[in-house]
């Protein structure tokens, strides 16, 4: 098996997001380029958890109901993955040429990758020739994801009677759905653009120029957390906890108040963790200039959020709009749209062809 880093054009295409909560596709035609469909069906607690498939059967019925429900017109799918078992990693390696140097790949980066490689799925995006000491070399982007991981992800897709035709990687999806990627709307002298984008149980960051990515970051903080940190803390169930999380009242003004400070807290520390690893990748590559930061996913909707972020970064920090290539669905009106987008920017960059990578 191999990651789909570079999926093959097509008319039309179908991406599948499976989340930690719901499961959503999006379909969409390339001439003109419109989502057709879209459409969500919530998952039973666990059958996902931390990016992986935990429940294949929960999963593949789940994926059978949002077909029934969105009326997707084929079974041929586009999937995505990208959680901490992910591995993408900038190396240099001797110049080969393609063939010989995807086959001697696994025997290459052994060292670079923290699971067995017989045991991972490998691929690579080549970022540059270079000459290192008078050798001809090449620096590359390294994917290596568990394969077993992947396997699961098939399985539920396939108890769905779906056909898995790619698997690509999220935080490259979501730049072609929500990035800028031909650059035009960052300064003219260049510049860089991270994308944020944080769910359920996972976060990802990516950071690229024009669609070319240089560095990708998964952090296990993510929405989910803050309502844990609620129901740890606050007498509250959890359908509670996420209520007061997303701000809504409550019936004890000292549970709100409680809540409020809880989420406050968690939020500054999860903007200070998307700060460091920023930083971390300018410290690793000089010259490196972030001009933007790109928030989505359902965990960026957290009232304050973007302010806060915006507050303490030295660039500009914007929600992502999946359909700012794309048009939308003609059915989808602008107050579900406002509440969809963000949900909605994986499954919309995985329909999408081409690659970030």
């Amino acid at each position: 098996m191999r990651l789909s880093l570079s999926p093959i054009r097509a008319r039309g295409r179908i991406g599948v997001d499976v989340g930690a909560t719901a499961v959503r596709a999006a379909e969409l035609r390339m001439n003109p380029p419109r989502v057709l469909r879209v459409a969500q069906v919530r998952l039973p607690d666990g059958a996902v958890e931390n990016g992986e498939v935990r429940d294949p059967h929960a999963v593949g019925s789940a994926l059978t109901e949002l077909w029934q429900l969105g009326g997707f017109k084929g079974r041929q799918v586009h999937l995505g993955i990208g959680n901490q078992r992910v591995v993408v990693r900038e190396v240099t390696l001797p110049w080969l040429p393609e063939s010989e140097l995807r086959a001697s790949l696994p025997f290459q980066v052994q060292e670079y990758v923290p699971i067995p490689v017989n045991e991972a799925v490998l691929d690579y995006h080549l970022l540059e020739e270079v000459e290192q000491e008078g050798r001809r070399m090449v620096r590359l982007l390294l994917v290596a994801a568990s394969k077993a991981m992947i396997l699961s992800l098939v399985e539920a897709v396939e108890l769905a009677k779906l056909v898995p035709v790619g698997v690509d990687v999220v935080p490259f999806a979501v730049v072609r759905a929500v990035g800028d990627v031909d650059g035009l709307g960052l300064e003219e002298n260049g510049g860089e653009e991270a994308v944020v984008n944080i769910g359920s149980d996972v976060t990802s960051i990516v950071v690229h120029t024009r669609g070319n990515p240089r560095f990708v970051r998964v952090l296990s903080s993510a929405g989910q957390e803050i309502s844990d940190a609620i129901g740890r803390a606050l007498p509250v169930s959890a359908d509670e906890a996420e209520s007061l999380k997303r701000g809504e009242s409550s019936g004890r003004e000292d549970v709100r108040s409680q809540a409020d400070a809880i989420v406050k807290t968690r939020m500054g520390a999860f903007v200070d963790e998307v700060r460091s690893s920023l930083d971390f990748y300018s410290a690793q590559a000089p010259g490196s200039r972030i001009v933007r930061v790109v928030l989505t996913g359902g965990g960026s909707t957290l009232s304050g959020l973007l302010d806060h972020m915006a507050a303490q970064m030295t660039c500009e920090v914007v929600a992502g709009n999946p359909f700012k290539w794309v048009a939308p669905p003609p059915d989808l009106v602008p107050e579900a749209r406002q509440t969809a987008e963000p949900l909605l920017s994986v499954a919309v960059g995985l329909a999408i062809p081409g690659s970030a990578a």
